[in-house]
């Protein structure tokens, strides 16, 4: 980053006449959208192209593929390019906020590079690369506050309005506030003009002296919350426009959150209910069998000494080795035991960390198989649910023993990568594979449902599940869980 706030990466310098608002004549429409519009809005996004692969090729490739086909249902290829243009700049923006790699100075260019290539003003080019990024598909697939603060930060980054904040109407009939993009704490002007929205009513704005402007939130034709901006230009016109635009698509992810508020609900009742079998298996496995190992060392024991003086002294060493390597495999199994009876205790699988978690179950693992499996966890595992992290230990518990029990493997991996939106398992060995269908399908009819298990315990989460495998190996199950938490009123959320 520079001095001022701006991006390191290369940048184009923005067309004149978007510069100046001029606009361009009548009969420029057809030079509006030369060729390589896509191009100069990547390069205006990520600097000129280079061999280096990013996430933005291919949006473009795809914006490219509409271009061809809007011009092969009809439209001029002017017209289909300017389309394409202004279709890649808002998911480019999405994309880039997502991963973390967006700035102001970034949004604030491409619209003067849209003005430019659309021979519009730059206020209009603001207004259409603004709905774009609302309607943007990758939304979806994002975490609720995550894509509601890209929806929302390009009213800050045009420089719209000084701060915006989302609040919702809790529970108890309060405002709550979701989200705030802005320099500092929200004062009680804005509070007060929530409270107004949510009544009705808009006090504020009717005195037409505050910089203050809200749009409410609507949910099966209530307000169930709104969007309160701080102007930050004096014309205040087009801000009401952006604001309306804004509550509108925020809508239907409000709605998201609360069916998977709702959903998470359900599902953590049944995985509270599973892991509760679990922990009394790991009492009753205490209480009952591993006391009996130790029993049954302490009786072997106490033979090898009452016999010991009644074995002939020339086969004396070959009983004791004999009694030893039945002491030792009684104390392998109760550590065994042991170890199995920890694994199942969900409060040792919650309150340390998930990588610490994986590693001495694999650590375990190649202890009692030989097997060497490894694992690589990357990026912040902190921020999953306590369910989540039950969900990934329990699949690759069970992965693991189907590695033992069938694979003839000598390695297996485990990765688990976090990413803004999902978190990724896999769990890989170098064994001998089989036919996926015709496994499943054998293990079904033998009662072996542990695969099952795993794929109903991630669904229930509302993850993807997926095995890919051949005979000759290797073996690959990998799954992926969404990553989101409920919003809270201590949540609030700042740039």
């Amino acid at each position: 980053m520079t001095e001022n706030g701006e991006s390191g990466r290369a940048k184009l310098p923005p067309s004149t006449a978007a510069s100046s608002g001029h606009r361009r004549p009548a009969g420029a429409a057809a030079a509006a959208a030369e060729p390589g519009a896509l191009a100069r809005i990547r390069a205006v996004l990520l600097g000129h192209p280079s061999d280096r692969v990013h996430p933005l090729d291919g949006i473009l490739r795809s914006a490219r593929e509409r271009s061809e086909l809007a011009h092969a249902a009809g439209c001029d290829a002017a017209s289909a390019e300017a389309h394409t243009a202004l279709t890649f700049a808002g998911d480019a923006i999405v994309a880039l906020g997502a991963e973390g790699e967006l700035t102001d100075a970034d949004v604030r260019a491409a619209a003067a590079e849209l003005a430019s290539i659309l021979g519009v003003t730059p206020a209009s080019a603001a207004f259409m690369l603004y709905g774009r990024v609302l309607a943007a598909p990758q939304l979806f697939e994002l975490p609720p506050l995550v894509a509601i603060g890209i929806q929302l930060r390009p009213l800050v980054d045009l420089r719209i309005f000084h701060e915006i904040s989302l609040w919702r109407r809790s529970a108890d009939g309060e405002a709550e506030c979701l989200l705030n993009l802005g320099p500092g704490e929200l004062g009680r002007e804005v509070r007060r003009e929530v409270r107004a929205v949510l009544r009705g009513s808009s006090a504020l704005r009717v005195a037409g002296r505050s910089t203050i402007r809200s749009a409410p939130v609507w949910r099966f034709r209530q307000r169930a919350g709104a969007v309160v901006g701080r102007l930050a230009a004096a014309d205040r016109a087009p801000a009401s426009a952006f604001l309306h635009e804004a509550a509108t698509a925020i809508g239907p992810i409000l709605e998201r959150e609360f069916l998977l508020e709702r959903s998470r609900t359900r599902e953590e009742s049944l995985v509270v209910a599973a892991e509760r079998r679990l922990t009394r298996l790991a009492f009753d496995l205490h209480d009952g069998p591993m006391q009996d190992v130790l029993a049954l060392a302490a009786e072997v024991k106490q033979l090898q000494r009452d016999l010991d003086p009644f074995i002939l002294e020339s086969r004396r060493e070959l009983a004791r080795g004999r009694f030893d390597d039945a002491l030792a495999r009684l104390a392998e199994l109760d550590r065994d035991l042991r170890e199995t009876a920890q694994s199942l205790e969900t409060t040792s699988t919650v309150s340390r960390p998930l990588g610490e978690v994986l590693h001495r179950e694999a650590e375990a693992f190649t202890r009692r198989t030989g097997i060497d499996a490894r694992v690589d966890v990357r990026g912040d595992v902190g921020a999953l649910t306590a369910s989540q992290r039950i969900v990934i230990f329990r699949a690759v518990q069970e992965a693991l023993s189907n590695v033992r029990e069938h694979s003839a493997a000598t390695a297996a991996e485990v990765v688990v990568r976090t990413r803004r939106s999902t978190t990724e398992v896999s769990i890989t060995d170098d064994g001998q594979g089989f036919e996926v269908a015709r496994g499943l399908a054998r293990a079904a009819q033998r009662g072996r449902l542990g695969v099952v298990g795993i794929s109903e315990r991630v669904r229930l989460l509302g993850g993807t599940f997926d095995i890919d495998s051949r005979p000759g190996g290797p073996t690959t199950l990998r799954f992926s869980l969404p990553r989101w938490g409920p919003f809270s009123a201590a949540g609030e959320r700042r740039r």
